[in-house]
């Protein structure tokens, strides 16, 4: 015995559902497609070719600098980091100390030099016969020039930077005191040591002044096996004092 059959009449037998008539697409539908993909491909086109810069209607056009390139095409450079002349040549080292400062701390004095416009170093030494024996007056001179995208001042602080690195990591002298050195030029540091294979107490100064880095260092006998405060203070203000005179000399 089956299903019970439910109520009412069917008007016809039962059949699946016919799928849509695609084909039955109204003739201006089927008449527009094609136009309708070459116009999206068109305007795809357009904004692919459009220049930078361009795509946002308005934007104003960069303003050119005085050496008529426009202003943006500088605008990865890095700029100066502080306001300044750059300098572009150094005195010859031996001159930018006085002679009256060098007969006072080498007496009789023998010198040796080397350089250029762009390096200097200048040693002034006493000669083994001079009753003031093993002292040193020494002047390094380091101009910095432009480096690709790197300013001059910016390569001469990274020289520096590297110094004061050094410096705490020395081991030919051992180390009494380190110490940065404010109110001389734009960054200096001042260090005293001793000199492991000989009797010598060392001052040194290092200075940078925009793009130039200068270092002095002043050493003289120590007195008794261990330099005293007093000698420690006295080498480094002598130091410290030729400093500023080869600071003053730069054109």
């Amino acid at each position: 015995m089956g299903l019970p059959r439910p109520p009412g009449d069917f008007d016809r037998i039962y059949s699946p559902p016919e799928p849509p008539e695609t084909a039955r697409r109204p003739r201006l539908v089927r008449l527009l497609l094609p136009v309708m993909g070459a116009v999206a491909v068109a305007v795809a086109a357009v904004f692919l070719l459009l220049p930078s810069g361009e795509e946002e209607r308005g934007a104003p056009a960069p303003r050119a600098s005085r050496g008529g390139t426009p202003a943006s095409a500088n605008s990865s450079s890095p700029a100066p980091s502080s306001a300044g002349p750059i300098y572009t040549a150094l005195p010859p080292a031996c001159r930018s100390v006085s002679a009256e400062t060098v007969r006072r701390l080498v007496p009789r004095a023998e010198r040796t030099s080397s350089g250029n416009t762009t390096f200097g170093y200048c040693g002034f030494g006493s000669p083994p016969s001079a009753e003031a024996k093993d002292r040193w007056l020494q002047i390094d001179s380091r101009l910095y020039p432009a480096a690709g995208a790197v300013t001059p001042v910016d390569s001469a602080r990274r020289h520096f930077d590297i110094k004061w690195a050094l410096a705490g990591k020395a081991t030919e002298e051992r180390t009494v005191t380190l110490e940065r050195q404010s109110g001389l030029g734009e960054q200096a540091y001042r260090w005293f040591k001793v000199d492991r294979q000989r009797p010598l107490a060392i001052g040194e100064v290092a200075v940078r002044s925009r793009n130039v880095v200068i270092t002095v260092s002043y050493s003289e006998r120590t007195v008794g096996a261990e330099p005293s405060a007093a000698q420690r203070q006295r080498c480094l203000t002598e130091a410290t004092a030729v400093a500023r005179e080869v600071l003053e000399s730069l054109p």
